[in-house]
Parts: C-alpha cells; structure tokens; sequence
C-alpha cells in the first residue's frame, strides 16, 4: 500500500525544496579592508553580501571601494554602515529579482509566442499544454476539420512528443542555448496529426518549462 505523506511530512519537504541550503562557513562575518574616495575602511559582512557588492560594483562600473565609499557619505551619522550595507545589496538583489521575473513571466512568454508565426506551444514538465498561439489553432482547424471548438480543444487532445519531457528538460538544461528537434502526435477522437517539433527550454521563471516551434506537420 502506498504511504500517503502527513501534513507535517509535507511541510518539511516543501520547506527544504524551497529553502537554500546554508553553511556555517557563510555566516561567519569576514573582514575586507576597501579603498574608495581616497579612504580606507574596514568592513565585516558575510561572504553572500561581498558577493552581491561585488555584482553591484560590476554593474555600476566602479569599485567596491567607492561603492562603500558613497554609501558611507550619505548614512546619518548614529548609522551602522555593515549594516546599511546588508539592506543596501539585499534592496539591489530584490530589484535586479523583480525585474527579471517580469521579463520570464507567462504573460511576456505568451507575448513571445503570439508573435511566431508557425505554430507554438508551451509544454509543462506533466506533459500538458500549457499555451499556445493562434498559429497552432490554425493549424489544428486545417488538419483535424471534426473539430468544433478549437480553443476549447485545444486544452484538451492528447499531445505527446517522441522523447520524455523530463530527459529533454535534463539534456536542454546540460547544454544552455541549444535546441532539441524531436517528433510529436496530436490525438483527437479517431483523428490524429504527426510531425516534427523544435524545442528549447521556456523563459518561464514559474516552473521548467518546454517551449516548441512546429517544423513539420
């Protein structure tokens, strides 16, 4: 029989997917001495906080000397500067976050979709569709006719490709930029469509994610 997982059981696992793991090397404070505007200071904060300074720096084209240096000149003077400079990386982080699940959104990833003109769809890691443009609706109006409602059905016939969703997922997420070509079969009633579909992982922040430009059909 199988073992249904209880409420505490769920929690837990649900907490360690979403939760990083954290060593105890990464919450000791370090101490870097920097120099910017002329000034030298010293400054402990724990290694993911020079990580995100470090990336601020990059960004902004200057050093992390002067990036302490001006955040120095502007703190009021009963201030903790290690401390302004956590909230400080942690508020550039947050924004650099915001911005890119905007961008990776479904609704961009729908906008990115719409505007393929050969047929498109996104394929969760269940197999199922998650969207689709009007290209791919004319299509199915062309090759299945029987069809009544073609929104409708379109959320509901049976879609599968020639190779397993999660080994495409693996062998797409091992080799970045790259695109895997591969069969798929529409299957509606007696009715069914054949053909060849490009695939490449979905800008999609939400879930992985397939998305596939029909070739051939």
């Amino acid at each position: 029989m199988r073992k249904v997982a209880g409420k505490d059981e769920v929690t837990t696992m649900a907490r360690s997917e979403a939760l990083p793991s954290v060593d105890g090397d990464e919450l000791e404070p370090r101490f870097r001495a920097v120099t910017g505007g002329g000034e030298r200071r010293g400054v402990r904060l724990e290694r993911i906080y020079w990580d995100s300074l470090g990336r601020m720096s990059e960004a902004g084209g200057i050093s992390i000397g002067d990036l302490v240096y001006h955040t120095a000149a502007d703190m009021p003077e009963t201030g903790n500067l290690a401390s302004l400079l956590r909230v400080l990386s942690f508020k550039w982080v947050l924004s650099r976050l915001d911005a890119i699940e905007d961008v990776a959104s479904l609704t961009n990833l729908n906008a990115v979709l719409q505007a393929s003109p050969t047929p498109a769809v996104v394929l969760t890691q269940e197999r199922g569709i998650k969207l689709f443009n009007d290209a791919f609706l004319k299509m199915l109006r062309h090759r299945l006719p029987l069809i009544d409602d073609v929104q409708q059905t379109a959320r509901t016939l049976r879609f599968s490709i020639d190779t397993q969703v999660e080994e495409v997922l693996s062998v797409l997420s091992a080799n970045r930029g790259k695109t895997l070509n591969t069969g798929f079969k529409i299957g509606l009633g007696s009715q069914s469509l054949t053909g060849q579909i490009n695939l490449a992982l979905a800008p999609a922040h939400e879930a992985p994610m397939l998305i596939g430009y029909i070739s051939v059909y």
